[in-house]
């Protein structure tokens, strides 16, 4: 198996894992985590926990937005 890097542009928003559920209209969890609700470029959605999401993903600062073309 060989090594990847991956980068993309998400959507996210912190979001208890029971109040994603409820969104998603799935049964809630006895020992919700804490974590982002998360969007990507093509429309997916999904939750992650926090410590996972902010190991792969920063915010955008001002200056790269700058750089953008499109709005985020």
């Amino acid at each position: 198996m060989q090594s990847y890097i991956g980068c993309k542009i998400i959507k996210a928003e912190a979001m208890s894992q029971n109040v994603f559920l409820k969104q998603m209209k799935r049964e809630k969890v006895k020992n919700p985590q804490d974590g982002y609700r998360v969007e990507y470029p093509d429309g997916y959605i999904s939750w992650s926990p926090t410590a996972a999401f902010e190991e792969a993903y920063r915010l955008i600062g001002a200056k790269e937005k700058e750089l953008m073309k499109e709005d985020l």
